[in-house]
């Protein structure tokens, strides 16, 4: 499969998901609510909240003091109710209805000094993890040529939706779900395919 600027075999990807998931279970548990995904889009889904915020935490976003008071008061209900819980950005292609709703939610939470691509791009996929990519510096690797903003989203909606990668993903999600009981990896077959690929990302820029 292809990832940015990255490929990555089935087999290998199994492997490196594996280990992610060997030494990150804290993050997989409290900030993604796996097994069950029973915390999608978090306890008021149209807006940001401490339990949010602690949760965004654990996958290492680096709140400071001053990032809190003002992230939950950014007034987005109305950018939030926009876009539904479950929305996907493979039904987002640029110039759509849903990515120009994604694109007005990301700038809600644009020009607060020191809150960061990566930071919001923490929250908002915790938000609606479905529709928004994780991002950190090794992802920015990866996406070296689009890595921020509208254009980031963009190409990671053409690695999602593309016919290869869709037949990958296909694969790899029916490997997760025939891993072992014991195995910590089996409950990423229960991930969004863009968690997947932010993870496999991730792991890519990391190697480089």
């Amino acid at each position: 499969m292809n990832i940015g600027s990255r490929k990555i075999v089935v087999d290998e990807a199994i492997a490196q998901l594996r280990l992610y998931c060997e030494s990150n279970g804290a993050v997989l548990k409290y900030y993604d609510g796996l097994p069950g995904l029973t915390t999608v889009g978090g306890s008021e889904p149209d807006k940001v909240t401490l339990e949010d915020l602690a949760r965004t935490m654990v996958v290492g976003s680096d709140l400071r003091a001053l990032d809190i008071p003002w992230l939950l008061e950014v007034d987005a209900e109305k950018e939030f109710a926009a876009i539904p819980v479950k929305a996907r950005l493979e039904d987002a292609p640029p110039g759509s209805e849903l990515f120009d709703a994604a694109i007005a939610l990301d700038e809600k939470f644009s020009g607060h000094r020191g809150f960061g691509h990566a930071k919001k791009a923490k929250l908002l996929h915790l938000k609606r993890p479905y529709l928004f990519p994780v991002s950190d510096s090794f992802i920015r690797m990866t996406y070296s040529e689009a890595s921020a903003g509208a254009e980031f989203l963009a190409a990671v909606h053409r690695d999602l939706v593309s016919p290869a990668n869709v037949r990958d993903f296909a694969v790899l999600q029916t490997r997760l779900i025939a891993e072992p009981a014991t195995s910590p990896a089996k409950v990423l077959a229960e991930a969004p395919t863009l968690r997947l690929l932010d993870i496999l990302a991730s792991l890519l820029g990391e190697a480089k």
